[in-house]
């Protein structure tokens, strides 16, 4: 028990600290893809993070009140009654020819589409999760006909994996797979998901995306400030600039942007006393 509550608070702690670093970085997107399931009328949608070393590793997906994580599907989620678990490892493979529908379930995963043990990835292991009793997710990877996963509390909720198990690893497309979602309709939501670059824990990444139905998304801080000169009468005004950060300048009388105008002795603007 007392590992359990250690593991628990060791999580806890992680998915914390992922709201206070300032690491996130714009390179590693989102890209959802869809595909036709094999049940007609659905459609199936697979979650990717691109990563852009084949060192790095993939480490959590989460969410809390600084950062919620959203997932909306009006149309109702598909789950299989033959995955009892909200991962992938209760898609058993021996199955598949008797319930092909299995393959349209939806789970959360790090890297898997199946159980670890069948991957035949050395070293896999199946993803982990913590979660606040009163607004659990699992619940969407679990309940037919489910049309909203939601984290916003400050106890939160993550999935994740320890940065020894291989599947945090990205496959050969340079991608990892973090979720699989099988819906008649629509999908849209925000995701936020840790990245160990190069392997190294201590220069974790993290990046807070919406996203809406098929695509590449995100990729930013999670919509942090652009600091830059917010006055429109400056000389070096910057239109995308969120916070003024004090550089503003103003043309001097020769024109100059934040010149100092001419100096005392000269009479024009090329220095010339006249």
């Amino acid at each position: 028990m007392n590992s359990l509550r250690s593991l628990f608070l060791v999580a806890a702690c992680c998915c914390s600290a992922l709201i206070a670093s300032n690491l996130a970085s714009a390179q590693y997107t989102l890209t959802v893809e869809s595909s036709p399931a094999i049940t007609a009328g659905l459609t199936t949608y697979r979650f990717y993070v691109d990563m852009q070393d084949a060192t790095d590793r993939m480490s959590a997906v989460f969410g809390n009140d600084q950062a919620s994580l959203l997932v909306n599907t009006p149309g109702g989620a598909f789950n299989s009654p033959f995955n009892s678990s909200w991962n992938a490892s209760g898609i058993n493979p021996a199955f598949l020819p008797v319930f092909p529908d299995l393959a349209d379930d939806t789970y959360a995963t790090i890297g898997l589409t199946g159980p670890a043990s069948t991957s035949g990835i050395a070293g896999a292991a199946d993803p982990s999760i913590v979660e606040d009793a009163t607004q659990p997710i699992t619940p969407y990877f679990l309940t037919p006909g489910a049309t909203n996963l939601e984290s916003t509390t400050l106890t939160g909720a993550s999935w994740y994996v320890l940065n020894t198990a291989a599947n945090g690893l990205p496959d050969a497309n340079l991608q990892v797979l973090v979720m699989q979602v099988t819906t008649a309709g629509d999908i849209s939501g925000q995701i936020n998901y840790q990245v160990f670059p190069l392997g190294v824990g201590a220069d974790q990444a993290q990046v807070s995306t919406e996203f809406s139905g098929a695509g590449t998304f995100g990729g930013d801080t999670g919509g942090g400030d652009i600091e830059g000169c917010t006055d429109d009468m400056a000389c070096n005004f910057n239109a995308d600039a969120t916070l003024d950060d004090g550089s503003c300048l103003m043309l001097d009388e020769c024109g100059v942007c934040g010149g100092n105008g001419i100096p005392a002795g000269d009479c024009d603007c090329d220095g010339n006393i006249l």
